[in-house]
């Protein structure tokens, strides 16, 4: 009928009267916490609160990108979360930090974005639609991050990251992306990255929506009520369990098996119990509902949608194809073993003379390769020798706190049933002297434990199983002819630790300051 009058009054030489702009939304339904890094408009005069995910590289190289570990040491739930490399880079240039960065939605999508999404902006928008949204399928998600993507280049494209030109656009964040941010990223100490959640104190309560008394009885709640991550996302964990883009493999110890299956949800759901939810879980649902055959649509399937943007665009492909040859033509060619090739060539040689030269390069080589071993093994002692200082170091701090904490517990005590002010006095005095100097060694702590989780890496990461153990040996065959028993028993400690820690190495700090204690 609006169409019809409209058209009328054009033929009638009448300009047509323009339709009220939708009032914005209410900040609890786009941004509760506030604060976000980017707000993108939405249909129904909505808008899309996104957190900005800094991934440190050297900008100026297209193809360098960030190396970390995804995944956790559970040999439970090994087949599909264990441990494995990773690489990740951001779309978008970050001039602040010279690096990279990508955006992820700050919050679980609600009622009332998947309602404007869906073109349903006749009703007002109220309390209700603060819930996060859920019952989608895989498809579904993708297809409104299609819807969103083309409504902003229609409407705001210069409001995307990069400008109109970067061609940036919405879709499900990546796995790598997903857990990357929701560990906290560059934002977060690298000791803490690996841990099992993001969190070193509180309880799963303060972060999240799960299977437990008083956390909504299965239903999904609003979103951005319990306390955000470190790079300030709400609802990481529970509520909603969020598809992402790609398909569900198993872990083939430590990489991606070469089967692609189902879809993938991340973060556990309202649905889900405490121990079931943490950064690296994951679990695949099929596509299609094997009863009715349509596409699968979770109770509890949720989105958050990740901002990206093409790899190669005209301005960046000089670039990319020059530092892709420059590369390749730098790399080392994969060879067998550099001894085993020169003695095939002393014996396919027949001049006398090449085989010489050939037989005192192969003896040179050998020399060198010696040194380097030998260069190897001492730099691995004095790396084990310093573990076992970290060692005996967080034992004698841990000892001294203990002492601080009886002292402190016995001023108290003796402050509460003493009226004499004099003395009461000297034993607050007392009580601010220990507490200060807890404080200290509680701080000294802290950063041992991070040079410890360095001296570890080093070890269990760096070296050969063989010259780790070789290293180890030596270093005690050294220490007991020298009859340094005391600092033979921090090695030996030690190197129990270095075992432990190469099987586990995203334990949290809580876990290395219990096995440097043990």
């Amino acid at each position: 009928m609006k169409r019809t009058l409209a058209l009328l009054l054009c033929a009638a030489g009448a300009a047509p009267a323009q339709e009220a702009a939708p009032p914005p939304w209410d900040a609890e339904l786009t941004d509760p916490a506030g604060g976000a890094d980017l707000m993108l408009p939405m249909p129904c005069g909505g808008a899309m609160a996104f957190q900005k995910v800094l991934v440190p590289v050297e900008a100026g190289d297209p193809l360098d990108d960030r190396a970390f570990r995804m995944g956790q040491s559970e040999p439970a739930t090994g087949y599909s979360d264990y441990l494995r490399g990773a690489h990740l880079r951001g779309a978008f240039a970050d001039p602040g930090s010279g690096g990279s960065a990508y955006y992820i939605a700050r919050y679980e999508m609600n009622e009332a974005q998947y309602r404007a999404l869906a073109g349903d902006c006749g009703a007002p928008f109220g309390r209700r639609d603060r819930l996060a949204h859920g019952g989608l399928s895989w498809f579904e998600a993708v297809d409104l991050s299609r819807r969103y993507s083309e409504w902003l280049n229609a409407n705001a494209r210069d409001q995307l990251p990069g400008g109109a030109e970067r061609g940036a656009f919405l879709r499900l964040p990546t796995e790598e992306e997903w857990e990357y941010a929701v560990r906290g990223g560059a934002r977060i100490d690298s000791a803490q990255f690996p841990a099992r959640r993001f969190f070193a104190e509180g309880e799963l309560g303060d972060y999240a929506h799960y299977q437990a008394a008083g956390q909504g009885r299965g239903n999904l709640r609003p979103v951005g009520l319990r306390a955000p991550n470190p790079l300030g996302l709400f609802d990481v964990y529970g509520n909603a369990e969020e598809l992402v883009e790609d398909p569900f493999r198993l872990n083939a110890v430590g990489r991606p098996h070469g089967q692609a299956g189902g879809i993938v949800t991340r973060g556990g759901s309202i649905d889900a119990e405490a121990d079931q939810i943490y950064s690296a879980q994951r679990r695949e649902y099929p596509r299609f509902d094997p009863r009715s055959g349509q596409a699968l649509a979770g109770q509890y399937f949720g989105l958050r949608l990740a901002i990206s943007a093409p790899v190669i665009t005209d301005a960046g492909f000089d670039a990319i194809r020059d530092g892709w040859i420059a590369d390749a033509e730098g790399a080392a060619p994969e060879t067998s073993d550099p001894l085993a090739t020169l003695s095939s060539l002393m014996e396919n040689e027949i001049d006398p003379r090449r085989r010489d030269a050939l037989a005192g390069l192969q003896h040179e080589f050998r020399l060198a390769q010696d040194a380097a071993e030998q260069s190897l093994l001492q730099s691995a002692k004095s790396t084990m020798l310093s573990g076992a200082a970290f060692v005996a170091g967080l034992k004698e701090g841990e000892a001294e706190m203990q002492r601080l904490r009886g002292a402190i517990n016995d001023l108290r005590d003796r402050f509460e049933i003493t009226s004499n002010s004099d003395q009461r006095a000297v034993l607050l005095a007392g009580m601010r002297t220990n507490v200060e100097r807890l404080t200290t060694l509680q701080e000294a702590q802290e950063t041992s434990l991070l040079f410890y989780r360095r001296t570890l890496e080093a070890l269990s990461e760096n070296l050969a199983p063989e010259m780790r153990q070789a290293a180890y040996l030596d270093l005690g065959r050294e220490l007991g002819t020298a009859e340094l028993l005391e600092l033979l028993s921090d090695v030996n400690s030690f190197w129990g630790d270095v075992n432990a820690y190469a099987a586990r190495p995203d334990m949290d700090l809580a876990g290395l300051l219990a096995m440097a204690l043990d």
